[in-house]
């Protein structure tokens, strides 16, 4: 069974995929009473938490952090590594990530902070290279605090350059950063990708972090994405990463992480799945 974890973040925000909003504790309890093994933390800025409390919640629920997520950084304070005039900005803010993940073990997730290049294509090219300098800035601050980079592709109504599985590996090979690794989002790739499986094999020997929606970004089984073949991949494959419940808390926190979980446990024990709910 893959490790599955859930989206959770100590600020009370009004609109983003995260499961749990603005109580970090109970995000822990929730996790482990529904099974899951870990706790995807969503930070606006490192400074919102504290290692020792991270760590001591992962020691008492028993649980990991696989991830940080910095995308408030960019949505609610338009730090992006394509803008030049905020970038130096973007990649100091990510660096206190980086300083906390390498604290509690977990990797960071480049992914909102990516940005947008623009229309110009006069400049884009100039400020793709400047973003992708910045990028591999990162990388090699996290290399030196023993932390991964997770840089996931996001849909074209949120990112203009890197939209799919493929311009993320591109990427990877542009820059060689031994710790950076991707994160395949199947809410992104529904559309984005003309063939699911055969993006999600292509990042295989990439793949980092998997986050988990239906076409609807609430959680899987509410929505008309098919997970069975692409759960059946990564398990033929020997993913051993984990996989995310990044979603709406629609109808509620509890019930939408409960659906996701049952969703993935029906698809790999072969169950028919119950999209009206749990």
């Amino acid at each position: 069974m893959f490790p599955l974890a859930l989206t959770a973040t100590p600020a009370e925000v009004r609109c983003a995929p995260i499961l749990v909003r603005g109580d970090l504790a109970g995000a822990f309890r929730l996790a482990a009473e529904c099974g899951c093994r870990g706790v995807e933390i969503h930070l606006r800025e490192a400074s919102q938490v504290d290692a020792p409390t991270v760590r001591r919640l992962m020691s008492d629920y028993g649980l990991a952090v696989p991830t940080l997520g910095t995308g408030m950084a960019a949505t609610l304070d338009g730090l992006t590594f394509a803008d030049p005039v905020v970038r130096r900005l973007a990649v100091d803010r990510l660096r206190g990530h980086v300083r906390l993940a390498s604290e509690i073990g977990s990797a960071v997730t480049v992914g909102s902070v990516s940005g947008r290049l623009g229309p110009d294509a006069a400049t884009r090219r100039e400020r793709r290279a400047a973003a992708l300098d910045a990028l591999a800035e990162l990388c090699r601050y996290a290399e030196s605090h023993g932390v991964t980079i997770l840089l996931e592709p996001l849909n074209r109504y949120e990112c203009d350059y890197l939209n799919t599985i493929a311009d993320v590996l591109a990427v990877a090979e542009e820059i060689r950063a031994p710790n950076l690794r991707l994160l395949a989002d199947t809410f992104h790739m529904n559309i984005e990708e003309a063939d699911m499986p055969a993006a999600l094999a292509a990042a295989l020997p990439q793949l980092g972090h998997v986050h988990l929606a239906d076409s609807n970004r609430q959680a899987p089984g509410r929505g008309h994405l098919d997970f069975a073949p692409l759960l059946d991949l990564l398990a033929r494959s020997g993913y051993q990463g984990f996989l995310s419940f990044e979603v709406f808390p629609i109808p509620d926190p509890v019930a939408a992480l409960r659906q996701g979980v049952k969703t993935v446990h029906d698809l790999s024990s072969g169950a028919r799945v119950d999209k009206e709910g749990v």
